[in-house]
């Protein structure tokens, strides 16, 4: 899981974004976690040592994560991007994960008819529910850039049918630096032929680890200054434990999770790391509570 990849998504397609989209985002998407950040590149970055991304296995259901998938290969049920139920219709995820870059335009939306969502199971390949999407609303603020980020990298997806399933709450607040939370994902758990969703997991990764300051030095800006895609207003920093854990390309979308009385909140979204290497430098995630009127007009 967690990894990198400037944008998280399906083989590059989302931004994840931008550099983990960046590749990711190719395929779409974490993103993708899409780019670095978020997925925009549609190569991947190569020349980086192979890093184990630290997680392991989810060690309990989580049937509010789902598995955004895509047609690649021939397999028209391929792990994307993540997102989660936060109403019996809607699930929440990156735009990354569901435009795409356009020459007359900044993106394009895709057509929620290219996409299928298994909710309700730790493994993307079977068991919980298959659903299709009736409609795709990204946040108005997103823009499209392949270079850099300017954030507001959410987007709401909305189911064809209900699902008996129960919707996680969201986050409506942005949590304080020190804040305790947990990363989960489909993403590759290492850096080793990242430009192949194939090579993804199939069983879903956890990682926790905590909040840091948006406005630190490794939040900001890679080792080498490069700030194109650190964290913008409406962010969440995510720390890499011991400079070698975290989100990866597939990532894109997913949930951050915070534990409140017992149960999981949904405190961000996987939108792009730092570093062009999975784990190298912090995560960046779209904060809920940031755009949660935004998210409860869609909805209501």
């Amino acid at each position: 899981m967690i990894a990198h990849s400037r944008r998280a998504g399906t083989k590059p397609s989302g931004r994840w974004r931008a550099r983990v989209g960046a590749a990711l985002a190719a395929a779409t998407a974490l993103a993708a976690l899409s780019g670095a950040g978020t997925a925009h590149a549609d190569e991947p970055p190569d020349g980086p040592t192979p890093l184990i991304v630290g997680g392991e296995p989810a060690d309990q259901p989580y049937p509010f994560v789902g598995s955004l998938q895509r047609e690649y290969d021939g397999n028209p049920y391929q792990h994307a991007c993540g997102a989660a139920l936060v109403d019996e219709r809607w699930m929440v995820t990156a735009a990354h994960c569901v435009a795409t870059n356009a020459e007359d335009s900044d993106y394009e939306l895709r057509d929620p008819d290219e996409f299928h969502v298994r909710l309700g199971s730790n493994d993307n390949t079977e068991g919980g529910t298959l659903l299709t999407l009736d409609k795709i609303k990204v946040h108005p603020g997103y823009v499209y850039y392949p270079d850099h980020d300017e954030g507001q990298d959410i987007a709401l997806v909305k189911l064809d049918s209900a699902v008996d399933i129960e919707p996680a709450k969201l986050e409506r607040r942005v949590p304080r630096a020190g804040t305790e939370v947990r990363q989960v994902g489909w993403g590759h758990t290492s850096n080793d032929e990242i430009s192949d969703p194939t090579n993804q997991p199939d069983q879903l990764q956890q990682l926790d680890t905590q909040l840091l300051s948006p406005t630190r030095s490794e939040c900001q800006a890679d080792e080498n200054g490069d700030g194109s895609f650190g964290a913008r207003y409406g962010d969440l920093c995510i720390d890499n434990p011991d400079d070698a854990r975290g989100a990866c390309y597939g990532d894109s979308g997913s949930p951050l999770l915070r534990k409140v009385d017992g149960t999981w909140r949904i405190t961000g979204v996987a939108s792009r790391t730092i570093s062009l290497t999975c784990g190298e430098s912090p995560t960046v995630y779209t904060s809920t509570g940031a755009y949660d009127r935004w998210i409860h007009r869609v909805i209501h």
